[in-house]
């Protein structure tokens, strides 16, 4: 294994913490979020730092190591300069290609996904467990079955080792220790690397004039990425009222909470 390719999938999604109420009230994939900013979630930051870690781990054994960060969702232009400063070799947006976008379409994302790992080559494949809307974390496994590759989930931190990778991973209630050869496809969950590293003013400087790769679609025939999207689930909020009703005072009052209970309309054995 003289080199070692290593990708990062990927997703930067709006910050719903900074979505106004009243969109929230009419929520819906074809309103208009562009006002909150794309980020990354905790599980994808864990995957491409522990990518940049062990392309270092295996450099540091005299190996050459490419790494490529790849997305098929809309990329904030920011972004893509921190992942290059960060040392990234190559990111991908491949979100112009498959139409109507990938929310709710993991089967779709996983097949184009594959089809640019397929034609870069790869030996490990790096992933949160989860990143969409829905939180599903379906496109990871959907990928390693598209690609026929293993999939090991739940990682929490990886180091190479002779032949392959050892994997640290949380099984249910208890941790265990695999070790795996190459290719793999690997999410990360609950990690103790849970962020992508800082990169400096210069180095961001340093790759200013680098753009992400944003292939044509006729660089994927046959993936039907045309195709109408029949479009999205249909969103609904849960709300929540409160009422208040004041209990009779004085000689009345209520002496247990059967008897306030019926006061209130409550079926027995429901607390008020």
């Amino acid at each position: 294994m003289g080199v070692v390719k290593i990708a990062v999938c990927f997703k930067a999604v709006p910050d719903f913490d900074r979505v106004v109420e009243a969109d929230w009230e009419n929520f819906s994939l074809a309103g208009d979020l562009g006002y909150v900013q794309r980020i990354l979630g905790c599980f994808d930051e864990s995957a491409l730092e522990t990518a940049l870690r062990l392309g270092s781990a295996w450099a540091e054994e005299g190996k050459t190591v490419e790494t490529a960060a790849l997305t098929a969702a809309p990329l904030p232009s920011p972004l893509v300069k921190t992942l290059f400063a960060a040392g990234f070799d190559r990111v991908a947006d491949l979100s112009g290609l498959l139409r109507g976008g990938p929310e709710f379409r993991p089967r779709q994302t996983a097949a184009l996904l594959g089809a640019w790992l397929t034609s870069w080559g790869f030996d490990l494949i790096l992933a949160g467990r989860q990143a969409g809307w829905a939180d599903s974390g379906l496109v990871p496994l959907l990928l390693g079955e598209t690609l026929g590759i293993p999939v090991i989930t739940e990682a929490e931190t990886l180091a190479p080792c002779p032949g392959g990778i050892e994997v640290r991973r949380l099984n249910g209630t208890r941790r265990e220790e695999l070790r795996a050869s190459l290719p793999l496809l690997i999410t990360l969950g609950n990690s103790p690397v849970a962020a992508l590293r800082a990169v400096t003013l210069g180095a961001r400087m340093a790759v200013s004039q680098r753009q992400a790769e944003k292939p044509e679609p006729e660089a994927f025939p046959g993936l039907g990425l045309s195709e109408e999207f029949p479009g999205p689930p249909r969103f609904i909020r849960e709300t929540r009222s409160k009422t208040c009703r004041f209990l009779p005072g004085g000689e009345d009052l209520p002496q247990s909470l059967a008897e306030a209970g019926a006061l209130l309309g409550l079926k027995p054995g429901e607390k008020p």
